[in-house]
C-alpha cells in the first residue's frame, strides 16, 4: 500500500534538502545553490551539486541524482517508509507507519522499549568508567582497546550486586515489565527478577538507523567457567538478530565508499578491525549469516569479503556463508586466518600491515572452497575428488548469474584440468536448466513458425518509444521550469501532446497539466518526482532537465528581466512545439504523398491532394513561426 500522498507531502514541505545533506556532506554555496564532494563515490573535486530550490541532488561525477527521500534512502540504506518516518520524525511531524502500511496518530508501542534499551546502554558505558567497572576496562585496554574505539561503539559494562542495573535507581514496576520486554532483565523460576547481563562487558547492538535495539554481553576473565561466554539479547519487539549486521551502523558510510564489506565472526573482532583502520568491518549479531542479513548489506553494496578462524567451527561457517552470499548474487571473496588465529589476536600479533596482506591475499570462494575440501582429505582418491568437484559445482550452481557460473566453472577446469564441458553438464543437471533449456527452444521454434514477420511488425511497432528529440526535450525543460506558461504558449498552437514520441516525456506533461488544471498552479520538481516513485527511468529524466535548465536559468537570469524571461519562455515553449508539430505533419505529407499513388478513385483523389495542399502550408506555417523566435 502506498503512503498518502498528504504526509509525503507534509514531510517534503517541512525538511530542508541542504541541511539533511550536510549532515552527510561538506557543501559550499555556488551561486544559489551548493556544491561538494559526492558521498557515493571516490572524488577529488567537487561535482555533486545540491538545488535547494527545487529539492534536488545531482552528481555529474557519477550520475547519482534524487531527491530528499532517496538521498537518505541511499546513504543511511533505509527503505521509503524508514526514511519517511525518519524526516518526519526531524520535521516534529506526527507520523507512525503500522505494520500494515497505514499512517495513524498514536503512540508508537515500541518507542518505551527503545528508550529501555537506551538506558541500559547509558547505564552501562558510565559503569565502565566507574570504579565498580576496573576490571572489565582493564580487561579492555589489556586486550589493546584504545578509549576512542569503545567510545565509537558504546561499550560498557553490566555490574552485579547492589551496583547493577536492577538496583538503580528510578526503576519502578511498570518499568521492570518495559526492561523484560527489552530483555535487559528477566526472571527466575521463583518469579524474581535478575540482570540477564551481569558482570560481562557490554556491546550495544545498534540497527542501521542508529538505535540501540539489543546487547551481547561477554564475561570477564576468571568468571565461573559454567557460565556461557557471551549472552546476547532475546528476541523482541525491536530486536530480531537475523534482520541485524553488528557494526553496520558505523560501519556503512565505508562500506558504501569502498564497495565492500568485511565480515568477521564476533564483537570485539568488529572492535578489533575498525580499531586498526578498516572500517568497513561488520559481524552477524550473535547468529550465523542470514539472507536477511544479506538484504540488508545489499543496500551498501554486493560485495564481501568473508574473514573466519582457521578451526573447524570457522571453517563450516566459511561455507555457510559463501553459499548464502552467492545466493544472494554477491561478489565473495574469502580470507582464512592461520591456525589459532582471530582477528583480534591476528591484529595484536601482525598489526595493520599484516591484515592488509591478508585482504591483498584473499582468494576466491572457490579457492577457498577447494581448500578447505583439500584438508578434509577428499581429493585423496578418485571418488572423494569426483565428490569434491560436484561440491564446487553444487555451489557454483548457487549464483543467479549465468555468465558468472560459466566463468567459475571454466576456473574449476583450469585448476582441475577437466573438461570444461563435463562440468557444464553437470551443472545443468543439478540446476535442471538442460531441460528448462530444451523446453525453452521448442517454444521458440514454434513462435517462430506461427508467427510471420507481419506480426513481428506490429509487434514492435506497439512498443513505447524511448528515443528524445531535440524538439521534446526544449519542451520538457520549458514545462520544468515553469507550467502554467508552457501550457499557454502550446494552448496557442492548438498543440496535440499525443504528437509526442518519447513515452517519458508524455507522461511528465500529461502529469505537469494535470496538476496545473486541477490545482491551478504548476507542480514542483519535488511533486514530480513522487508521482514517479516508482519509475527510476522518469525520475532522473526529470532530475537531469532541472539541473541542465538551472544552470540555463541562472545565465538568463543575469541578463534578462522578468518581462524578457517570460518571453523567452513562451517563445521556447512555441518553437519546441512547432518543432513536433511540423515533424508530424511531414510524416503525414509523405504518408499521403504515396497513398495518391495508388489511388484510381478520381472523388478520392482529389479528397487527397486537398489534404495533402492542406499539410504542406501547415508545415509552411510552422517553419514561419520558429523563424520569428529571437531568442
Amino acid at each position: 500500500m502506498r503512503t498518502s500522498d498528504d504526509i509525503v507531502e507534509r514531510v517534503r514541505n517541512a525538511t530542508n534538502i541542504v541541511d539533511v545533506v550536510s549532515e552527510h556532506v561538506r557543501l559550499r554555496k555556488r551561486g544559489k545553490n551548493y556544491l561538494g564532494l559526492c558521498p557515493f563515490h571516490t572524488e577529488k573535486t567537487p561535482s555533486f551539486n545540491v538545488l535547494e530550490d527545487k529539492g534536488i541532488y545531482k552528481c555529474f561525477g557519477c550520475g547519482e541524482a534524487g531527491d530528499v527521500f532517496s538521498f537518505v534512502m541511499k546513504i543511511e540504506g533505509l527503505t521509503f517508509p524508514e526514511t519517511l518516518a525518519k524526516l518526519a520524525k526531524s520535521a516534529g511531524i506526527d507520523y507512525v507507519r503500522s505494520e500494515r502500511g497505514s499512517e495513524q496518530k498514536s503512540e508508537d508501542k515500541t518507542e518505551p522499549i527503545i528508550n529501555a534499551c537506551r538506558d541500559f546502554a547509558a547505564f552501562c558505558y558510565r559503569a565502565l568508567r566507574s570504579e565498580s567497572g576496573f576490571p572489565a576496562m582493564k580487561y579492555l585496554l589489556d586486550r589493546d582497546f584504545t578509549e576512542e574505539i569503545l567510545k565509537k561503539f558504546g561499550v560498557g559494562f553490566a555490574p552485579e550486586g547492589d551496583g547493577s542495573f536492577l538496583h538503580s535507581d528510578g526503576i519502578s514496576n511498570k518499568k521492570l515489565q518495559i526492561y523484560e520486554q527489552a530483555g535487559i532483565i528477566s526472571k527466575n523460576e521463583r518469579g524474581d527478577y535478575y540482570d540477564r547481563f551481569r558482570n560481562r562487558v557490554i556491546f550495544p547492538i545498534i540497527n542501521q538507523t542508529g538505535r540501540i535495539v539489543g546487547f551481547g554481553g561477554r564475561i570477564l576473565p576468571g568468571s565461573n567457567k559454567e557460565l556461557a561466554k557471551y549472552v546476547n539479547s532475546p528476541e523482541t519487539p525491536i530486536y530480531h538478530k537475523s534482520n541485524i549486521l553488528y557494526g553496520l551502523f558505523q560501519a556503512k558510510d565505508a562500506i558504501r565508499k569502498q564497495d565492500y564489506a568485511i565480515l568477521v565472526e564476533g564483537y570485539a573482532d568488529v572492535l578489533a578491525v575498525s580499531q586498526a583502520g578498516f572500517e568497513n568491518v561488520i559481524a552477524a549479531a550473535g547468529t550465523s549469516l542470514t539472507t536477511e542479513q544479506l538484504n540488508l548489506l545489499r543496500r551498501y553494496t554486493k560485495t564481501i569479503v568473508l574473514l573466519f578462524d582457521a578451526d573447524l567451527a570457522g571453517k563450516n561457517a566459511a561455507l555457510r556463508g559463501i553459499e548464502l552470499a552467492l545466493a544472494a548474487d554477491f561478489d565473495v571473496s574469502c580470507i582464512v586466518l592461520p591456525v589459532s588465529e582471530d582477528p583480534d589476536s591476528y591484529l595484536r600479533k601482525e598489526g595493520s600491515e599484516g591484515f592488509e596482506r591478508q585482504l591483498a591475499q584473499k582468494t576466491s570462494f572457490i579457492e577457498t572452497k577447494a581448500k578447505l575440501l583439500k584438508e578434509q582429505g577428499l581429493f585423496n582418491s578418485p571418488e572423494g575428488s569426483a565428490r569434491a568437484i560436484r561440491s564446487l559445482v553444487e555451489t557454483i550452481s548457487k549464483v543467479p548469474d549465468t555468465i558468472k557460473q560459466e566463468f567459475y566453472i571454466r576456473r574449476i577446469a583450469d585448476r582441475f584440468q577437466l573438461m570444461e564441458s563435463t562440468l557444464l553438464t553437470e551443472l545443468r543437471k543439478i540446476t535442471g536448466r538442460e531441460k528448462r533449456e530444451v523446453t525453452r527452444k521448442k517454444v521458440e521454434n514454434s513462435i517462430q513458425e506461427q508467427n510471420s514477420q507481419q506480426e513481428v511488425e506490429r509487434y514492435e511497432s506497439h512498443l513505447p518509444s524511448l528515443a528524445l528529440s531535440r524538439a521534446e526535450q526544449e519542451l520538457l525543460k520549458t514545462f520544468l521550469e515553469d507550467t502554467a506558461v508552457a501550457y499557454k504558449a502550446a494552448i496557442e498552437l492548438d498543440f496535440d501532446i499525443s504528437l509526442i514520441e518519447n513515452e517519458y516525456v508524455k507522461s511528465i506533461l500529461i502529469t505537469c497539466i494535470r496538476s496545473y488544471e486541477e490545482n491551478g498552479e504548476a507542480p514542483s520538481v519535488a511533486i514530480l518526482l513522487e508521482a514517479f516513485r516508482d519509475d527510476d527511468a522518469v525520475r532522473k529524466m526529470i532530475i537531469d532537465t532541472s539541473v541542465a535548465d538551472e544552470k540555463v536559468s541562472e545565465e538568463w537570469d543575469s541578463q534578462l528581466s522578468a518581462t524578457d524571461i517570460h518571453e523567452r519562455l513562451v517563445q521556447s515553449a512555441q518553437q519546441s512545439a512547432a518543432s513536433i508539430m511540423s515533424q508530424a505533419l511531414e510524416k503525414r505529407l509523405v504518408k499521403l504523398q504515396q497513398d495518391i499513388r495508388i489511388i484510381t478513385d478520381e472523388m478520392e483523389m482529389s479528397k487527397i491532394m486537398e489534404d495533402i495542399l492542406a499539410t504542406a502550408q501547415q508545415i509552411r506555417d510552422l517553419k514561419t513561426l520558429k523563424a520569428q523566435t529571437t531568442f
